[in-house]
């Protein structure tokens, strides 16, 4: 909940919508940005269609009907998707109604009605049940769902008090939820930089975010034989596109045609460091007397990767091909609960 779309139609609800916003702004001293819907500019409709995909958090204060007839038609799916909150106009009943999980709409409901007193609604199932919510989990271990179809065949095994399998490559930390085992169950989540596992009958595989790809390129190489030789390297490791939780490079590279079409593509940040910075990272590195000459520093792409990993893992070392540079490096991480 950072950037925040407050809609209202009546006296008393524009009122309390001016004093949500007033509470935001001082209980979270600004970190968050707040636009109040304001009707008599435009319609409620043109507002959203032009907000929807703009903002994370909506906080509607109306008749639920209202707020479903005007999302409905924006609606793609639950990843994608804004946390859209209901709220009525004396405040008594705050309503997470979509994206309640990957969205954060049950984290934001619960957030407006400690600021106005309001009773708390929640209706997703494995919260009123008090179970382990594998699409709350991933969001707080900061995996990616690979299929969030399959987030129903896991949420319904523990509803119906089956155990849960989990398969990680990863060291696990924190107390193990009592849903999961394991054991080989038929339903399972599996942790991997793959995604593309079949361990149990019914697997949801989730992709931790560690991986960064530290690159280099000569000047004017396209994008299509840019991204090419990326996602070969990525293959030839078995990580997936998913994995990538940043691009590194040096900051001559900064605007770079390519790596930038990469990065919007595959919604990546992308982060660059001086020659000096990267010529004071500690390690071994294969050594360039021509990219030294050239950009200041001896290896752009592997010290740009473990740089910005904060000194994790190396699992590919500088590669070169078609007039790119790759290596890629992996943060620490672990299953944490």
């Amino acid at each position: 909940m950072k950037n925040i779309g407050i809609v209202a139609f009546t006296a008393r609800g524009c009122h309390l919508a001016q004093k949500i916003a007033g509470k935001i702004a001082a209980d979270l001293q600004n970190a968050y940005s707040v636009e109040l819907f304001e009707k008599e500019k435009e319609g409620a409709r043109e507002y959203l269609e032009r907000n929807f995909n703009k903002k994370d958090t909506f906080l509607f204060i109306c008749a639920a009907g209202i707020a479903v007839r005007l999302i409905a038609p924006l609606i793609k799916s639950k990843d994608q998707d804004p946390a859209v909150v209901v709220m009525d106009e004396f405040g008594r009943f705050s309503v997470p109604l979509l994206s309640g999980h990957l969205g954060g709409a049950n984290e934001a409901a619960a957030e407006f009605a400690k600021m106005t007193d309001a009773q708390l609604v929640l209706t997703t199932a494995t919260d009123i049940n008090g179970q382990f919510a594998v699409d709350v989990w991933s969001k707080y271990a900061g995996c990616h769902i690979m299929d969030i179809s399959k987030i129903k065949l896991v949420s319904s095994a523990v509803l119906r008090g089956e155990k849960v399998g989990i398969s990680s490559g990863f060291p696990f930390e924190g107390d193990m939820p009592g849903a999961l085992t394991l054991d080989d169950v038929e339903t399972g989540i599996c942790v991997s930089l793959a995604g593309n596992q079949k361990t149990y009958e019914n697997t949801l595989n989730l992709v931790p975010r560690i991986v960064t790809v530290g690159a280099g390129c000569r000047k004017g190489v396209s994008a299509e034989v840019f991204e090419k030789f990326i996602l070969k390297q990525l293959a030839m490791k078995n990580i997936a596109i998913e994995a990538v939780e940043q691009v590194a490079s040096i900051e001559l590279k900064k605007y770079e045609p390519c790596i930038l079409a990469f990065c919007d593509k595959y919604k990546i940040p992308f982060v660059t460091f001086t020659a000096e910075e990267l010529q004071r990272v500690e390690g071994d590195f294969p050594s360039s007397d021509l990219v030294k000459t050239v950009t200041g520093t001896d290896n752009v792409c592997e010290r740009s990767a473990v740089l910005a990993s904060s000194y994790g893992t190396r699992i590919l070392s500088k590669t070169s091909g078609s007039g790119c540079t790759c290596a890629l490096a992996m943060r620490d991480w672990k299953c944490k609960f």
